[in-house]
């Protein structure tokens, strides 16, 4: 749970709805904690998604399952629990 308030999913309306609507479909019906971060800013959300998209999770050569992997390790290394 973050300090920043968070529009949850069956709160969420137009845009916001949309979005998470979205990356749910696409991550299996999980929304991470960090896309909630960006709720009060749909358009903050968009262009994290569209990053996210361009930069990793597929868009190389390893493929997503070794990205996941590392990203996975990464965060652990770093002592983020996102």
């Amino acid at each position: 749970m973050s300090y920043i308030k968070e529009i949850e999913p069956a709160e969420a309306e137009g845009e916001l709805k949309e979005l998470y609507e979205a990356i749910m479909e696409a991550r299996g019906g999980r929304l991470s904690p960090v896309m909630k971060l960006f709720s009060l800013n749909p358009a903050l959300m968009r262009g994290v998604k569209e990053l996210n998209s361009i930069i990793s999770f597929g868009g190389s050569s390893l493929g997503r399952r070794r990205e996941e992997m590392i990203a996975t390790l990464v965060s652990k290394i770093n002592g983020c629990y996102y």
